[in-house]
């Protein structure tokens, strides 16, 4: 292998450097093992790297089809939609995939305090209390104690459901972006 074949492998490697040490080990010789097939059939250096097209291109290419695998959420995952959007998508991933990907997580953790503040003022009802920092208004509506929680309920299930819908937004949107995967063969 040549240099012009090892710098094209050192340059995918630093655009992947977002995706877990294994995978990213693991595209890197799947591409050198394709670029020394190649090369054992005599196409030129030159050639192989013009196959394969842009180091970043490619890169991207597997970055996203790695996050859009499943659209199960993980923190890790979280990070590398970051990464992906500040190093590839350009300037729609740089303000669409941040704000999906935040407003969605911030949409189901909203939804799920919502439901437990509902929940804690009605056992607080329950038992003769009145907790005030927990309320729910609508312009001048505030709603009964025995209205809050049912209240409470849909309102968090309704920001809960939209966050997990926005969150399959961003995972499509990155598959989308990234279907310009290029072949070797």
């Amino acid at each position: 292998m040549d240099k012009i074949m090892n710098d094209y492998l050192v340059k995918i490697e630093k655009h992947l450097k977002s995706m877990p040490d294994s995978e990213r080990i693991d595209i890197v010789k799947e591409t050198k093992s394709a670029m020394l097939e190649l090369q054992n059939k005599g196409v030129s250096s030159e050639h192989i790297i013009e196959r394969l097209g842009n180091p970043k291109e490619l890169a991207k290419a597997y970055l996203g089809e790695a996050i859009s695998k499943d659209s199960k959420f993980s923190w890790r995952k979280f990070g590398a939609i970051f990464a992906f959007c500040s190093s590839f998508a350009g300037v729609s991933g740089m303000l669409l995939l941040p704000f999906i990907s935040t407003l969605s997580i911030a949409l189901v953790i909203g939804g799920v305090i919502t439901l437990i503040g509902g929940i804690v003022k009605f056992v607080g009802y329950l038992m003769g209390y009145d907790i005030a920092g927990i309320t729910i208004e609508m312009g001048t509506y505030t709603p009964s104690p025995l209205l809050f929680l049912p209240i409470s309920i849909v309102i968090g299930v309704l920001m809960f459901w939209l966050g997990k819908v926005l969150w399959k937004l961003t995972i499509k949107y990155i598959h989308a972006i990234s279907q310009k995967k290029k072949t070797l063969y």
